[in-house]
This record gives structure tokens, sequence and C-alpha cells, in this order.
């Protein structure tokens, strides 16, 4: 009898091109792959894969396979979330996490996710949301949450939430400033995330005026680096005001009136449209409820 296993390595192997890149995907070893593949072949008596050159490919017999796996295995996940307990659905998914939110609601996410399923196991990557969008398509991690909209037409997504994007800075730093022009603050080191993010690009665009004297941008991709240069009085950050709320709640931190306005960072969580989605979306179900029950404004 052909076993779901079978099928999901199959559908791997072909999406991904690569009996090793599978096995790493499955969490197994190449030669395990290589034996459910003959396993399958024998038990079907007919080749799914053609190996006779460097490059892997299906076969027709393979691609005929490949539809009714792709068919059988989306009808099993939706038997096992209509009908099972959650509680017993277990399993392993990679998750990408952009800082922003590791410092707002990610703790509350993970907390209603360990509730619903206590079985699954989440291994979670902090990086900024460039990088986090290269491993989503290259299928190193299976859900990202990241600044958005994504361009990739593999990718499915959904938006989050947003965040506005203020100037932030200690109580000595503003006593500084008069008047809050972008003159005034030039003066100050800029405090924000690593480059190729939208705030970066941002703030490098906002000074591009020739009139204007182009400061020093200290770029990050550590947000509590910025933070507690921040509160030494090191620059200016230009940053979400949610993720230092208790600093600002405390007077440790003001936010500054500075025109023109930044935009809003808007996050998605994205993933790709595998068999074994169902499970992603309604981990991305929870994401939605966590945002909602969190104490942050969202700029709604």
């Amino acid at each position: 009898m052909v076993d779901f296993k079978a099928l999901e390595t199959v559908l791997w192997i072909a999406q991904l091109e690569s009996f090793r890149a599978a096995a790493e995907k499955l969490n197994t070893t190449q030669p395990a792959i290589s034996v459910r593949v003959a396993q399958l072949e024998e038990e079907l008596g007919t080749q799914l894969f053609d190996r006779s050159s460097r490059t892997l490919s299906v076969t027709p017999a393979g691609r005929q396979v490949l539809t009714y796996a792709d068919r059988l295995l989306r009808l099993r996940a939706e038997m096992l979330h209509a009908v099972a307990d959650r509680t017993h659905l277990s399993g392993t998914f990679k998750l990408g996490v952009a800082e922003t939110i590791v410092h707002t609601w990610l703790p509350n996410f993970l907390e209603q996710v360990s509730n619903t399923y206590p079985k699954l196991a989440l291994e979670i990557e902090v990086d900024i949301s460039t990088n986090l969008r290269e491993r989503l398509i290259q299928q190193k991690i299976d859900l990202a949450f990241l600044v958005g909209p994504l361009s990739a037409p593999a990718v499915i997504q959904r938006q989050l939430c947003r965040f506005p994007v203020s100037f932030v800075a200690s109580p000595k730093v503003k006593a500084d400033l008069k008047d809050g022009s972008l003159e005034e603050i030039a003066r100050w080191p800029i405090l924000t995330f690593a480059r190729n993010t939208q705030p970066f690009v941002q703030v490098t665009e906002l000074f591009s005026d020739p009139a204007l004297p182009m400061p020093r941008i200290y770029a990050s991709s550590s947000v509590a680096t910025l933070i507690r240069m921040a509160l030494d009085s090191l620059g200016i950050a230009v940053i979400p005001p949610a993720i230092v709320a208790l600093e600002l709640a405390a007077g440790r931190l003001v936010a500054l009136d500075i025109s023109p306005k930044l935009p809003d960072l808007q996050f998605v969580a994205g993933w790709l449209g595998t068999p074994d989605r169902r499970t992603l979306e309604e981990v991305v179900e929870i994401a939605s409820r966590a945002i909602e029950r969190a104490e942050f404004a969202f700029g709604r």
C-alpha cells in the first residue's frame, strides 16, 4: 500500500529538485529518502525520477503520481484538521520572524500556539525581512512574519499588522533640539535597522536633499542594540515606538515630532503553497488572534 510519507517525499524531491534537499527538509537522511522512492517505484512498477543526467527530472509517470500525491496529501491535511484532536497534531516547522515582531506580539503568539498545538515544535529564526524572504523562497523556512508586501509569485501572503515608524530619543537628546528640523536632527547619529531594510532606505531618502547635511547612520540588525544606544543618548533612533513602549511609558525615551512622517512598516505572513500548508494556515490564524489581543497600537 502506498503510504503518505512516500508521497510527501516524492513531492518535496520534485519541488526542491534534489534528494539531498528533500532529506534536509524532511529531517531525515538522503539514504532514507532514496529507500522511500525505490519502494514506491517498485510498488507502482514505474520510474518516477530520471537520474541518468546530472540534473534531476521527473518522468511522465512521475508527473502523474505528483498530481495524485498533491491531491491526496491536501485531503489528508483537511481531514486531520477537521476531525483530529489538535492536541495530538505534531511535527516541526521553521518560522522566520522580523525582530520588530519579537519585541511586540511574538510572546503572545507563541503562548497561543503552545496552547493550541502542545506537540507542535517551532524552530525560530530572527533576521531582517530581506533575508527571511530569500530563505522562504529557498524553502529553508516554512513560514515567515516579515515586512511586505512580497512580490514572489510562489508565496502566499496575508496581511498581519502595521507599525508606525518614528524618531525616538532620550530626554537628553530632545533637550538639545530647538525646532526638531531635519537640519537639527542631522547633527546627531541616526540609529536604525540594517541596510536593505525599509527604515534604512527611508532615512537615506529623507536626507537625500543636497540642501540637508547627511547624518551619520548607525545601522544594526539588533533592535536591542538600537534601543540601548538610544537610551545612552548616542543618537536618534528611527524605529517603531511599539518596540519601546515600556521605555516611552517610563519617560526614558520620548517620541520626537519630526516632519515629514515616515511610512508605516506593514507586516505579512508568507508561506508556500505546499500540500502540508494547512497547519501553517492555522498558525497564521493564531498570529492574527495574538495581534488582536496584544497590548500594542498597530496604527489601524
